[in-house]
């Protein structure tokens, strides 16, 4: 189960790495995901396990935000600032220079962005996990309840990606 875990959480990271790139910031990213039942977003966590540890494990990743992110020391709770900040060691901040960061690298790279609803953002990152979840676990729902995913949407894009 753990590397089934390891494995969902790449596929996962990565979804929300190209929303990332190409249509939110971490903030409405992880809200929307929180609104959806997940207990804490996706790249809070990322800040909380370390984006050293993140970004030594990439192999899907789209963007050049989290190696820039790493170069300028961004390497989340651990430093005090990640996708969020953390002052004094406590709860994630919204900093706005990360939106900055995002969009002067889209700027260079010459990315269009174009913003998405909640509930697209949500089926962007819950679709690629579904598919993952039911092709490769051996138990999509118990590795779903590992990370905290809301189990009934999950099991209703389960349903929808078998078709």
């Amino acid at each position: 189960m753990t590397s089934e875990l390891s494995q969902v959480e790449d596929v996962l990271w990565a979804a929300c790495d190209t929303l990332l790139w190409f249509h939110t910031n971490p903030w409405e990213l992880d809200e929307a995901l929180v609104g959806a039942g997940f207990l804490v977003g996706p790249l809070e966590v990322q800040d909380h396990v370390g984006l050293l540890y993140v970004l030594k494990r990439r192999n899907a990743y789209r963007s050049p935000v989290l190696p820039r992110m790493v170069a300028e020391g961004r390497i989340g709770k651990i430093g005090g600032v990640g996708f969020y900040r953390y002052p004094g060691g406590g709860g994630a901040v919204i900093d706005p220079l990360m939106e900055d960061l995002i969009l002067e690298e889209a700027h260079f790279a010459k990315v269009t962005r174009t913003p998405m609803s909640d509930a697209e953002i949500v089926h962007s990152v819950l679709t690629p996990v579904s598919v993952f979840l039911r092709e490769k676990a051996t138990d999509p729902i118990a590795v779903a309840r590992q990370l905290q995913i809301n189990v009934d949407d999950l099991t209703d894009l389960l349903a929808q990606t078998a078709s």
